[in-house]
């Protein structure tokens, strides 16, 4: 834990370091300083082995380092040239990182690998910061990417979460359904988002989970492009959600000759 932490401030120093990556987070992302403090954002730079030397010296074994997931096959620094987002869990506490990289390069993101701390069939990013408003306000918005999560909540949408790196799982399901009964799926809208929102509104059937459907970003392709285009336009998309069986068939419709 201890090791994640210092990960995710070295990271956050990086970032206030390289103009270019700042020009990349604030721009061409368009987040702004509160988003960035809110998710611990921060830039792993590139080089083989920046962080284990500086996790090194505050003495910190190569061992530790493996078992947080923050090392390659040959001991080097796992996260490189790329935007860092870490992975919280309820109280906040650093447990892994997914990292997005900057420019050209595959692949696009990368996470940590399974640890001790970081399960991800039961992982829910941005649940930590998510988690106030759905209990506030009785619903969650299930999305498809990390940084759909991030744009969001800074677009005041803050009830959106996402399951990280890995398809919806009963896990993921059973937590959120704690939280709240009123489950909101907005997956991208292409066909693996749709073969997905499929799969997921299955699954919840199976453990008696209503799940409803957020669609229609027009021209967008996921909720991060529309609210790029205009907060306000993602807001009422959230607020449309149709019940699940209502979306399904209306989805044969437009496929199947009925």
């Amino acid at each position: 834990r201890e090791a994640l932490e210092l990960a995710c401030k070295f990271y956050q120093v990086c970032l206030t370091k390289n103009k270019e990556v700042m020009q990349y987070v604030f721009y061409k992302r368009n987040l702004n300083r509160a988003t960035v403090k809110e998710f611990r954002i921060g830039y792993a730079p590139k080089g083989k082995d920046y962080l284990v030397q500086f996790l090194k010296k505050r003495g910190f074994t190569i061992q530790e380092m493996r078992e947080a997931g923050l090392l390659n096959q040959y001991d080097g620094d796992l996260f490189r040239g790329r935007m860092m987002v870490p992975f919280m869990d309820n109280s906040g506490s650093v447990i892994g990182f997914t990292g997005r990289i900057v420019g050209d390069g595959e692949p696009k993101y990368l996470n940590t690998p399974e640890t001790l701390l970081f399960n991800k069939s039961r992982f829910i990013f941005g649940l930590t910061q998510a988690k106030e408003s759905i209990r506030r306000d009785d619903y969650v918005v299930i999305v498809e990417g990390n940084m759909d999560v991030i744009s969001s909540h800074q677009a005041g949408v803050k009830h959106a979460v996402a399951t990280s790196g890995t398809a919806m799982t009963e896990g993921h399901l059973k937590i959120l359904s704690k939280l709240t009964s009123d489950i909101r799926l907005a997956y991208d809208g292409d066909a693996a988002g749709v073969n997905a929102t499929e799969r997921a509104i299955m699954l919840a059937g199976g453990i008696g989970v209503n799940l409803s459907v957020v669609s229609g970003y027009g021209t967008a392709k996921d909720p991060d492009e529309l609210i790029q285009q205009d907060p306000k336009l993602w807001q009422e998309c959230v607020e449309k959600h149709e019940p699940a069986v209502d979306w399904i068939l209306k989805k044969y419709e437009e496929s199947v000759d009925i």
